[in-house]
């Protein structure tokens, strides 16, 4: 019997080895995980505040041109308006005198 016992006591002792070793492996490896995420987690939180800069500079960027390109268009708007309003401040009283003169013929051609 007794070399029953010593295979169960060998046995019995790979078991709590093997066990030890699964824990210590748990550690190990828990300790590699919280290391890694020591290491990636600021270096993804840089990465992303980086990110979000380049974000708000090409928001601003747009926003920026997007200003610009309204006042041109504000500026070509009031620069029409007042060339329409020259023109007709300009064309006014020739067209009133000829509008008027079509009208006074066309009485006068009536009364005839």
């Amino acid at each position: 019997m007794s070399a029953v016992q010593e295979v169960l006591t060998v046995l019995l002792g790979a078991e709590s080895e093997a066990k030890r070793i699964v824990e210590e492996a748990k550690r190990e490896s828990s300790s590699v995980l919280r290391t890694t995420q020591d290491i990636f987690i600021p270096n993804r939180e840089n990465r992303m505040s980086s990110v979000r800069e380049q974000a708000k500079g090409l928001m601003q960027n747009a926003l920026t041109g997007a200003e610009a390109e309204a006042r041109q268009i504000l500026d070509f708007g009031r620069e029409e308006r007042e060339r329409v309003n020259k023109r007709f401040l300009e064309n006014v009283d020739s067209v009133v005198a000829a509008v008027l003169a079509e009208t006074v013929d066309s009485i006068l051609a009536g009364g005839k």
